[in-house]
């Protein structure tokens, strides 16, 4: 359903309905809203958030395509998705969670979902990446930080990453001489 500020939000359902598993029922704007199943009927060992976040309808993002004249010619990106492996990321994510307040050991579901959210905005970046690059047809860095130029907060992030992997490239290198000298000189 949506609620006042435009946003969807999952509502259960009455203990009273009859349905097994989670109807969906369309909401003002068109958009269908998870309706997890009440919590007497059998899950088969997933919570309701993790059906939705396998089913994909955990997730408030929308598909768009990039549109001009190439490629998927606007189809549904879930409907090309091709099989990933899951969990991949878990550990990593929980960590980040756990730094932005989260608590230190998050719900499975919830790091699901998050990961879900994580690699379709990740895949989406690169597929707009290489459409601004197939013209040279080569990607570049310049190309992410030309689709990330207007989230000032991202680019400069990313410029800092960028520089501070540089810095770190050089030091690397020195210190590869370095060895090297002393390797030769104590011969």
């Amino acid at each position: 359903m949506q609620n006042p500020s435009g946003h969807h939000s999952a509502t259960a359902a009455p203990s009273s309905a009859p349905s097994k598993g989670k109807s969906s029922t369309p909401n003002p704007s068109g958009h269908h809203a998870a309706t997890p199943a009440p919590s007497g009927t059998p899950s088969k060992g997933k919570s309701a958030a993790a059906q939705a976040a396998a089913s994909g309808q955990g997730s408030s993002s929308h598909h768009h395509s990039a549109g001009g004249g190439g490629g998927g010619g606007g189809a549904d990106a879930s409907a090309t998705t091709l099989k990933r492996k899951r969990g991949v990321f878990q550990k990593d994510l929980q960590h980040m969670m756990y730094g932005f307040g989260d608590d230190p050991n998050p719900l499975p579901e919830t790091v699901a979902l998050v990961e879900d959210i994580v690699v379709e905005y990740v895949t989406d970046l690169v597929h707009k990446a290489q459409n601004v690059a197939s013209k040279r047809g080569k990607l570049l860095t310049e190309d992410f930080l030309y689709l990330i130029r207007k989230d000032l907060r991202k680019l400069h992030r990313a410029t800092e990453l960028l520089s501070m992997n540089e810095e770190l490239k050089q030091a690397r290198k020195a210190f590869d001489v370095d060895e090297e000298t002393l390797a030769t000189t104590n011969i």
